[in-house]
């Protein structure tokens, strides 16, 4: 107890001031991440304001969260690329399939 009766005000205040400024810088990150990587501006909020209130949880859910959007994004790219195209050796413009003329040039692709 005397400890604490000895401790001058300023102390806590620093202390609170130091706190709330790294949990401000934090959430702020959090906003522009997330932002960067394509969350809707209320979600990206939403986010910023939880870890600012309570820091410890919110942010490794934050992570966990921007992993799997990661990851989702990713397999919807993989779902949607076109197909590879074949490239002709004649005009070298690329040719789904196996035709026997290129659409392109019209040069026989079929080799007897």
């Amino acid at each position: 107890m005397d400890d604490l009766a000895k401790r001058p005000a300023g102390e806590d205040s620093i202390l609170i001031f130091l706190v709330l400024s790294v949990n401000l810088a934090i959430s702020l990150w959090v906003f522009y991440d997330s932002q960067k990587r394509g969350f809707p501006f209320w979600e990206g909020l939403m986010w910023a304001v939880l870890v600012f209130l309570l820091l410890i949880v919110f942010l490794p859910a934050y992570f966990v969260s921007r992993r799997r959007r990661a990851r989702r994004a990713a397999r919807e790219a993989r779902a949607e690329s076109p197909p590879e195209l074949t490239p002709c050796f004649y005009c070298g413009q690329g040719y789904e399939n196996h035709p026997r003329i290129c659409p392109h040039c019209g040069q026989n692709l079929k080799v007897l």
